[in-house]
């Protein structure tokens, strides 16, 4: 039943990226991808804060918003959600290192794998 509620999820959360990247047209800025993250951020902490207050919500609901739903909507938000749980325990630090490493790795990573196809693809 979780992974139906996953996929679901999932399949809603690709639909709903692909329309708004069709209504918000990509210019000089990645207006598209900014209006995807800051909204996925925004109805991520809705939920998980009243997950948190209500206490009672079904593992399957979970599934199906975080980890299907936003999680193919945008992983921005899964993101932003670790970021906030890390500064909620008062690891301010570990908070700090995980926003710079993931930044710098995931820019890293993308610009490799780019060098790398580029170099063997000639």
């Amino acid at each position: 039943m979780n992974y139906i509620a996953i996929a679901f999820g999932a399949v809603l959360g690709a639909f709903l990226r692909h329309a708004i990247f069709n209504i918000v047209k990509l210019e000089s800025f990645p207006y598209h991808t900014l209006t995807v993250n800051v909204i996925g951020c925004f109805l991520i902490g809705v939920f998980a804060e009243y997950c948190i207050m209500k206490g009672s919500v079904p593992l399957s609901v979970k599934l199906f918003f975080i980890t299907g739903f936003l999680g193919s909507f945008t992983t921005f938000s899964s993101f932003a959600l670790d970021t906030g749980f890390l500064t909620d325990k008062g690891e301010f630090l570990k908070a700090f290192a995980y926003v710079v490493s993931s930044i710098f790795c995931g820019l890293a990573s993308y610009f490799t794998a780019v060098y790398m196809v580029r170099s063997l693809i000639k």
